[in-house]
């Protein structure tokens, strides 16, 4: 990512930037919506305040496009659409971004456009042996998207969030699906 450039990365209909502080009311409407949330454990929506997001942001480290929050845009209105994150690979070379868009925006196939430029980003930006995600078996969107990118089914668990957070959080039944970087490869070479 150049130096001081807020964009990350461009599709044919989105662009991916850097979110700032100036961001927090529409993280905080994401993140606190029931409706996105109740997927990844929180049925109620994430238990934060806009101040705990303020701060956050403004946490951020500025070196890197990875680790940070990343907002998703329409790129003929500017409308913020949802967001995602890119995390480094783990020590198996596995990385695991995440998106997350509002529901007025599901059923336009913005997820599978963003999570197939998210691939070839992770693939030609670090060392990643594979891309994984982990979709709620429920979620039946977000599996046909991993799907759809050619992502293949590789296990299934649940996660179990800690005692402490086990009154306003379900545990998260998931399949883990995988694009791997020599498959990625060859299905840029065809």
């Amino acid at each position: 990512m150049p130096s001081g450039d807020p964009v990350v990365f461009e599709t044919e209909r989105l662009v991916i930037r850097v979110a700032t502080v100036a961001d927090v009311d529409l993280f905080y409407d994401l993140w606190t919506n029931p409706q996105v949330m109740k997927n990844v454990g929180f049925p109620q929506g994430l238990r934060i305040t806009q101040s705990e997001l303020k701060q956050r942001l403004q946490n951020q480290g500025s070196e890197s496009e990875f680790e940070r929050m990343l907002f998703i845009e329409l790129k003929a209105t500017g409308q913020t659409i949802g967001e995602c994150m890119m995390h480094r690979p783990n020590q198996e070379g596995i990385a695991e971004p995440d998106v997350k868009l509002l529901p007025t925006f599901w059923g336009s196939k913005y997820g599978v456009e963003v999570w197939r430029r998210l691939l070839a980003y992770m693939f030609t930006h670090t060392g990643c042996a594979a891309v994984q995600a982990t979709p709620n078996v429920e979620n039946v969107a977000s599996i046909k998207m991993q799907e759809a990118v050619g992502g293949v089914r590789v296990g299934e668990d649940v996660y179990q969030f800690p005692e402490s957070m086990r009154d306003y959080t379900t545990s998260v039944h998931h399949y883990v699906y995988r694009v791997y970087r020599m498959d990625w490869e060859v299905e840029q070479s065809t």
